[in-house]
């Protein structure tokens, strides 16, 4: 391939625009595509660029085997082995914090002037190379940083993947996937070649840079696979020359000579084949890498099995020997990692040891676990000395250190295995009481709470006698369980007894478990102790924030969201979750999972409160990875709204939250369910689905909070005149009729009961406004005092539509605030049906209205639009709202109509002028 960057003109503009701009600001951009598509050379000539400019350039790279060493992509770049000493922290939470905060120093210290931080083949990354970018992408500092990555989009694992698709949803990143070239631009590529071998070259290589490069050399005769064509240039070499190749593959950064050396067995005369060849590239300051990542794959893949321990343990070997008296993790676990790969099993206990504990000082955590867990494995297999710990105590650190990281599933299976070989007859000590409290601990995560009950029972049989502060753990992991199971009243006893013991012993950590418990059991909507739930709960944050514990920080903020929501404190829960995702984002990389759930209470209270703009704010694009607890309540806004297509979209999203086994998940699920065929005109199949619902709910811990699923039942029961359906409803959801809204819930059952049995009281209606509007719920309100004017002027008696027309005209005056459409057009209709003249005219034609309500873009439809105006497409769209791209071009045709344009173009150009986008695409 020819000096000359083909076919990358604008990309390599778009990097020189980041460089510049560093003066003012800093940014991430990820250059990625297909094995030989060119990121290597892009970035080669952005750095390039860059040094010519005066910016420094820290580079570094990750390699197939590099996956377990901490900070293997970063080890070079930001010299990250420095000396820990001895911090105190309080969980491996903190000390990664710590650990993050240094590095992003060391960063800070260097940005001056402009720095770019290169890091190559980020999909064979370690997790903590992998989490620091992460932190660092969303903590860029404001200026003099640009984060280069390049990354191999095929073959990649779904952890990484997952990350990725991440990391391209933050602002901060910039996505240069790159593609092929054209027949074009590969002859400018092969300008030396003829027309005819070009165009047998791109049949062949399809543009791919690379492969384009070696197949002509190769007269345009190999297969169409890179691989397959790197092979077959590896046939040329002899085998010493495809072993030291295929080292190049086995660490996270070049070989200098000496490893060339060690991995060729000596052999001089190989290696310089392979310089020949060009085959092996030798920069005189980094050291000798393959011509190609995937070269060095290939020639591996080529090695017979004994050929690759033969490598490995010479590699292994040699690599030990050169460590220093303080060594970094990353050369620690390069050590351990090639003599694992050689199954030399003394070595590697001994090293895996030695890599978990250094991994562990730098609190790079998913490594420390993965060693561990190595060792664990190993344990009863190798020669070890007196001090190894046992079995179970690595088992217990590796689950430790691996829940913290978030691969619970592989840290139940470490446990699984150590606890599979232990006899608790003989063998029951502290260390096997630990590790199955951790499994519980694991288990709960993934929902396997019968798992974790049977291992908590295990435990609690096994405490030794004596040992009142392991009992205390153990009562205070029960207790929050059952809570976890729905099996709230069995939490009480053993959380009582472990704040006891705790409090008498001091540990301080139980305490704020066992009043974390507590506090969540005094929150139900039906216990008068909301105050003292409170109380437990903030002092359970308290301890957690002390203790730098993000799960026991994140439940406490979900319990206190709920006890203030309870009561709708809006600003106490808006403070309190402030509080906790600020040390949740100083202490992890990522959200929380918990946290949709303690937004999902927020947006909950705002809605009842009728603050729904500030709910929307909330609404963000789905992923993977969170867990479904926004997309119920924000659905209630749109259905509210007469977006029902939108309301639905969200309401599959939140699917996996209907199951019988999760009362309380399954009951956020069916309440929008039902009011969603309420308002889709469905009130049979909405009666099914709460009779359905009712028969989970009813008897669960959670009956007391199906407020609303009774309230839509029963409403549906009175559309369809129920009546036997109407009181089963009310006598299995009794415990509903409680708390603090119970005057507000039964005035409501009671209005619907009238309007079952056909005579609507408007009395009963109005005593239920005017409890809805005490608890400042205005949609509620609004909705009883329309109901209480249908009722008036059904009984047709004398003087009531005045009384009628009062009504009307306050609840349209709350529908309109709320622009709750559903309910103004019935508000409007029955008044024209009993020629009542409403003082209001409709919004959008008073004078000085806002003139997307003129419009009457719904605020979905007006979500929609601006993207459109940003370029994006019905799938993008679909993406960014919850939505298929289906609904999404329903949204469109409707706004195009609603605009009275007949093109996209034509829609964007007037939501510039309404103020929905920047008209200069440079403000954004």
């Amino acid at each position: 391939m020819g000096g000359a960057l083909i076919g990358r003109d604008e990309e390599l503009a778009l990097l020189k625009e980041l460089t510049t701009g560093l003066t003012s600001g800093s940014a991430v951009a990820i250059v990625r595509g297909e094995a030989g598509i060119g990121k290597s050379r892009l970035v080669s000539a952005a750095v390039a660029e860059a040094t010519a400019a005066g910016l420094r350039i820290l580079s570094g790279s990750c390699a197939p085997l590099s996956s377990a060493v901490a900070y293997g992509g970063l080890a070079t770049a930001l010299r990250v082995g420095w000396d820990v000493k001895d911090q105190g922290f309080t969980s491996v939470a903190a000390g990664r914090a710590w650990a993050f905060e240094s590095m992003m120093r060391a960063l800070g210290e260097v940005v001056d002037g402009g720095v770019v931080l290169v890091v190559e083949d980020l999909h064979w990354a370690d997790a903590s190379t992998l989490d620091f970018l992460a932190y660092l992408s969303r903590n860029l500092p404001p200026s003099g940083l640009l984060v280069l990555l390049t990354w191999r989009d095929d073959g990649t694992g779904n952890e990484q993947a997952w990350w990725l698709s991440e990391q391209l949803r933050l602002p901060s990143v910039t996505d240069l996937p790159l593609r092929r070239l054209t027949i074009e631009e590969t002859a400018r590529q092969l300008a030396d070649c003829s027309a005819e071998l070009v165009a047998a070259v791109y049949r062949r290589s399809a543009g791919n840079p690379y492969l384009s490069a070696e197949l002509a050399a190769g007269e345009a005769t190999l297969s169409t696979s890179l691989r397959q064509v790197l092979a077959a240039r590896l046939e040329t070499v002899p085998p010493q020359v495809r072993t030291a190749i295929a080292a190049t593959g086995m660490l996270a950064r070049p070989l200098t000579d000496d490893e060339l050396l060690v991995a060729a067995d000596g052999d001089v005369a190989s290696v310089k084949i392979g310089f020949k060849a060009g085959l092996l590239v030798r920069s005189a300051t980094d050291g000798t890498t393959a011509r190609h990542p995937v070269l060095a794959e290939t020639a591996f893949e080529q090695l017979l099995l004994p050929e690759r321990r033969r490598l490995h343990a010479r590699l292994g070997e040699y690599l030990a020997s050169t460590l220093g008296a303080l060594p970094v993790a990353s050369a620690v676990a390069e050590v351990a990692e090639q003599y694992r790969l050689a199954d030399d099993r003394d070595e590697t206990m001994r090293w895996a040891l030695h890599a978990a504990r250094a991994a562990e000082t730098r609190f790079a955590i998913a490594e420390a676990g993965h060693w561990y867990a190595v060792a664990s494995a190993l344990r009863d297999q190798a020669t070890v000395d007196r001090d190894t710990p046992s079995t179970i105590a690595l088992a217990k650190s590796a689950a430790a250190l691996l829940g913290a990281a978030g691969r619970h599933l592989q840290a139940i299976a470490v446990l699984n295995e150590a606890l599979g070989n232990v006899d608790t007859t003989v063998d029951a000590d502290h260390d096997v009481v630990s590790a199955l409290l951790a499994r519980a601990w694991m288990r709960a995560h993934v929902d396997d709470n019968d798992g974790a009950l049977a291992d908590l029972d295990r435990a609690e049989g096994l405490v030794p006698p004596g040992n009142e502060a392991l009992r205390g753990e153990v009562l205070a992991r029960r207790a929050f369980t059952l809570v976890a199971c729905s099996r709230s009243p069995e939490a009480e006893q053993p959380a009582s007894v472990a704040l006891q013991i705790s409090t008498r012993l001091g540990d301080l950590r139980t305490i704020g478990r066992a009043r974390l418990v507590l506090g969540l059991l005094r929150a139900a909507p039906d216990d008068s102790r909301t105050q003292e739930a409170i109380e437990n709960l903030q002092a359970a944050l308290s301890i957690a924030r002390d203790l730098a514990e993000p799960d026991d920080i994140v439940y406490a903020g979900v319990g206190l969201s709920y006890a203030y929501g309870v009561r709708c404190e809006v600003d106490e829960m808006l403070k309190s979750q402030q509080v906790v995702q600020q040390e949740l984002r100083r202490l992890m990389v990522d959200r929380h999972w918990m946290e949709d759930l303690l937004e999902g209470n927020l947006v909950e209270t705002l809605y009842h409160l009728g603050r729904w703009d500030e709910a929307l704010a909330f609404q963000r694009p789905a992923t993977a990875q969170q867990f479904p607890a926004l997309e119920s309540p924000l659905a209630q806004i749109y259905m509210a709204r007469g977006d029902l297509d939108s309301a639905a979209d969200l309401q599959r999203l939140a699917s996996p939250l209907d199951r019988d086994d999760q009362p309380l998940h399954k009951l956020g699920y069916v309440e929008v369910q039902v009011q969603l065929l309420l308002h889709s005109g469905r009130p049979s199949e909405a009666l099914a689905a709460a009779r359905a619902a009712t028969a989970v709910i009813h008897g669960s811990d959670v009956e007391a909070e199906a407020q609303t699923l009774l309230l839509a039942g029963l409403e549906a029961a009175a559309e369809v005149q129920a009546r036997d359906d109407f009181e089963s409803l009310v006598r299995l959801l009794a415990g509903a009729v409680a708390g603090v809204r119970a005057s507000a819930i039964a005035a409501q059952v009671a209005a619907e009961r009238s309007r079952l049995v056909g005579a609507s009281d408007p009395e009963l209606w109005r005593a239920a406004a005017r409890c809805w509007q005490t608890f400042a719920h205005p949609y509620d309100e609004a909705r009883a005092r329309f109901r209480a004017a249908e009722a008036l002027l059904a009984s047709r008696a004398p003087g009531v539509r005045s009384q009628a027309a009062a009504e009307l005209e306050a609840a349209l005056r709350t529908a309109e605030s709320l622009r709750a459409v559903p309910l103004m057009g019935r508000i409007r209709s029955l008044a024209k049906l009993a020629r009542i003249p409403l003082g209001q005219t409709p919004t959008g034609s008073e004078p000085g209205a806002d003139p997307i309500e003129v419009i009457g873009l719904t605020d979905r439809e007006i979500q929609v639009l601006t993207l459109l105006a940003e370029g994006r497409t019905n799938r993008e769209i679909g993406t960014a709202l919850y939505m298929s791209a289906k609904t999404a071009s329903v949204h469109v045709s409707h706004i195009l109509v609603k605009l009275g344009v007949r093109t996209r173009v034509q829609a964007a150009a007037v939501a510039v002028r309404l103020g929905l986008v920047p008209s200069n695409p440079t403000e954004q």
